[in-house]
């Protein structure tokens, strides 16, 4: 068997890991399924009992939600959660819709949707959503339009987002007794038939990015419907993705969200399953990627849906390969660590979890940094020092995609910390005084985080997983976040000459 040539295999890498992001996933049902790696806490999720679905940013909770709305993904996960045990509702009698996404052109767009949130309470946000509920169910043709009054019907099919009017028109008590008399007929005929319809929700955070209390009243608004209601109906169930933190911090922890969040799913990654969905995008990247695998010892099978695909669940089925691929050691012997351990333990937040999307992102930026450099001999196809200057530039990109998206506040704490830099670990005083609001005015600026006092600030940053506490009272900031918040810490494995300051 040719050996395969050590260029070709790098520039293969970069489409196979695709950094992992939910929004770049391809709208082709194989293709996604193929780069798609179900593990055992994505399979509860086709049990009817199960509302709320939790993880961090980067977990996959949005691969996971793409993945539900394919038939072909559902079927897999249904299948996958029978052979396993699971609890899983009828397949072929149940309807999967989206009752809220940022994607495409189905919802109201962010900033409409921010902008009547605004000094709104959970009251009336629940309206939005009982409003957005019955379009979606129109929209799919499991209600009908015409069994509403005109003017009702009109306004819950209009192409023109005018959130005040749906939400006025909503309240209105004879079309409220008219809307919930359609729905508890729907919740009644799936119950005859032994039906199901799920109402799946991601990309809640996005509604107002930079203004937490529109996002918490927005969540509110939402958690409260669904708690009020889901004992009402039976067969219509609602499934929550949730970032933690907002699962967590958005005043969701009350009577509602106990009452749809008692069976939560937590979406988590064991190391063994993270090295998992590494191997498995690169065995279906090419017919070379397989032949170096098998090469080096990594025994793959073939899944008619999910295409080739490791068989090994736990962190030691990959040592061999990653041997073979990295070296056995990040430097010239074991003390700097074995390379199996090390990319996961960097990769930790500080919660000692690890995503998906950094492991990947760590992989393409390597591969490029090997390229350039060619310092990998014999076997090994990417050298210690790319995978270590790497980590520096997933660093960067996880506080960008933070910023850019989810927390942009965390963009007033990155210019802070590069004014005022400090080592870690650091005392907590030390770290305070930088947050103090002579460093940082939060009034004068546009997004601020949900706590601005700076042990509070600090408490938030630790529930985040951006910072730690060690056990001598000293604040930590793991690889993951160091690089992009401008801060240092001594000694580690050496960088590539290029990537020094």
């Amino acid at each position: 068997m040719k050996t395969p040539d050590k260029q070709d295999l790098l520039h293969d890498i970069p489409n196979a890991c695709g950094q992992g992001v939910a929004e770049s996933a391809p709208d082709d049902a194989d293709v996604f399924l193929r780069q798609f790696l179900p593990i055992s806490r994505h399979l509860r999720v086709l049990d009817p009992q199960v509302r709320v679905i939790i993880g961090d940013k980067g977990a996959g909770k949005s691969h996971l939600f793409q993945a539900l709305k394919f038939p072909k993904g559902r079927a897999l996960l249904s299948e996958l959660a029978k052979k396993q045990g699971y609890l899983t509702a009828p397949l072929e009698r149940s309807a999967w819709l989206v009752g809220f996404e940022t994607r495409g052109i189905t919802f109201p767009p962010s900033d409409l949707m921010d902008s009547f949130s605004r000094d709104k309470g959970p009251d009336d946000l629940r309206q939005l959503w009982l409003g957005l509920l019955v379009r979606v169910l129109i929209g799919e043709s499991k209600v009908s339009a015409a069994a509403l009054p005109a003017p009702l019907a009109r306004v819950l099919s209009s192409p023109t987002w005018d959130l005040p009017l749906l939400v006025r028109t909503v309240q209105d008590q004879r079309n409220q007794a008219e809307l919930f008399a359609v729905l508890d007929a729907l919740d009644k005929k799936l119950t005859e038939t032994d039906e199901y319809v799920f109402v799946t929700y991601d990309e809640l955070d996005r509604v107002s990015p930079n203004n937490w209390a529109t996002v918490r009243a927005v969540l509110q608004g939402l958690v409260q419907f669904w708690s009020v209601y889901s004992r009402r109906w039976q067969r219509i169930r609602s499934k929550i993705f949730l970032r933690r933190d907002l699962y967590e911090h958005a005043a969701l922890r009350g009577p509602d969200i106990a009452k749809i969040a008692w069976n939560p799913v937590d979406i988590f990654w064991n190391t063994g399953e993270l090295y998992a969905l590494l191997f498995k995008r690169l065995a279906n990247a090419s017919d070379s990627w397989r032949d170096y695998l098998s090469k080096g010892r990594l025994q793959l099978e073939k899944h008619p849906t999910l295409g080739w695909r490791p068989s090994g669940q736990d962190e030691q089925d990959y040592a061999a390969i990653v041997k073979y691929m990295f070296g056995e050691y990040m430097g010239h012997d074991v003390r700097r660590g074995l390379t199996l351990r090390w990319i996961p333990n960097h990769l930790k937040d500080g919660h000692g979890r690890v995503f998906p999307r950094p492991l990947l992102m760590l992989i393409q930026e390597a591969a490029r940094l090997e390229t350039r450099d060619q310092r990998a001999k014999g076997n090994h196809k990417i050298h210690y020092t790319a995978l270590r200057g790497a980590l520096d530039r997933v660093s960067e990109f996880r506080v960008k995609e933070l910023t850019d998206e989810e927390f942009p506040w965390l963009r007033t704490l990155e210019r802070t910390f590069q004014i005022h830099p400090f080592q870690v670990p650091a005392m907590r005083k030390d770290v305070l005084k930088v947050l103090r609001i002579d460093r940082i005015d939060w009034s004068k600026e546009k997004a601020r985080p949900p706590e601005t006092e700076p042990n509070a600030l600090l408490d938030y940053l630790a529930e985040l997983g951006v910072v730690s506490f060690r056990s001598d009272g000293r604040i930590d900031v793991g690889d993951l976040y160091l690089k992009g918040l401008h801060l240092r810490r001594k000694g580690g494995v050496a960088r590539p000459k290029s990537a020094r300051h």
